[in-house]
């Protein structure tokens, strides 16, 4: 009896390792247009672009990635969040500020646990594309 149990133990742990090193092995801040989610606008030519990373199933959470386009000059990464996490943006003149917002410490109130400023003609500027 007691070997069925370390056999039940060890098998449970295997394949939460199995699932582990899948989920941390995968590169879950590729841009792939087919796991686009949503798109919002900031301003006329601004926009933040939220997409699926990793698709957790039953077992674990969605992770997505969130950028800031113009979708001419520039693309930036702004994070990544889980299911219960997301970036809000707002365009305060030239400066981009995306702050991330926490559901989980206040009982699926938003509480906001990081924030990121960008300018936007540095953006432009550099032409990047993350």
């Amino acid at each position: 009896m007691l070997t069925m149990k370390k056999r039940a133990i060890k098998s449970i742990l295997i394949l939460i390792l199995i699932i582990a090193g899948v989920r941390f092995c995968d590169n879950v801040y590729k841009f792939n247009k087919s796991n686009h989610q949503h798109t919002e606008r900031l301003r006329d030519t601004i926009f933040k672009e939220k997409f699926e990373t990793f698709k957790g199933g039953v077992l674990m959470t969605n992770d997505y990635s969130y950028y800031v386009t113009d979708s001419v000059t520039f693309r930036k990464f702004i994070g990544q969040c889980d299911e219960k996490e997301l970036y809000k943006c707002e365009v305060l003149g030239d400066t981009i500020k995306a702050v991330k917002y926490s559901r989980r410490i206040r009982y699926g109130k938003e509480i906001a646990i990081d924030s990121v400023y960008f300018s936007i003609k540095s953006l432009q500027n550099d032409g990047r594309f993350d």
